[in-house]
């Protein structure tokens, strides 16, 4: 019985690391309430790399992370992209698609729900999706 309960907690403290931050869940995106102003327009696409669903700018090469608006999911190979008051839009993985919002910065995404991604996906700067479209 202590080697069990040995064994369960090393394991579950491996789990949250040192930071105390758990891992992020498969296939689990960042979340924001909607913003409406687009300050930027981006063509690329969206790729999912070490279980973070990154865009890359085909302009310029940069990968960003998107933030999406509350509604939106990921099912592993495609977005459905929620937008307050208009039908739900696909966007798969590998796809050219534009992408408008604004770029975010680590900090002003401080709440303790985005300190996994932070953990997970940090090298990438956060970007919030207001809207997006066919790239064509």
């Amino acid at each position: 019985m202590r080697k069990a309960g040995l064994i369960s907690i090393l394991l579950l403290g491996g789990c949250f690391g040192h930071s105390g931050i758990r891992p992020l869940r498969p296939l689990e995106i960042p979340l924001a309430p909607y913003r409406e102003v687009a300050t930027t327009a981006l063509t690329g696409s969206l790729m999912y790399e070490g279980g973070c669903l990154l865009f890359h700018d085909d302009q310029s090469g940069a990968i960003l992370m998107p933030v999406w608006p509350v509604g939106t999911t990921f099912n592993g190979s495609a977005v459905l992209f929620h937008q307050p008051a208009k039908a739900d839009q696909w966007v798969t993985a590998a796809q050219e698609f534009l992408m408008y919002g604004q770029p975010l910065q680590w900090p002003t995404l401080g709440a303790p729900t985005y300190q996994p991604f932070r953990q997970e996906c940090g090298a990438y700067r956060p970007f919030f999706v207001s809207s997006v479209r066919p790239a064509n």
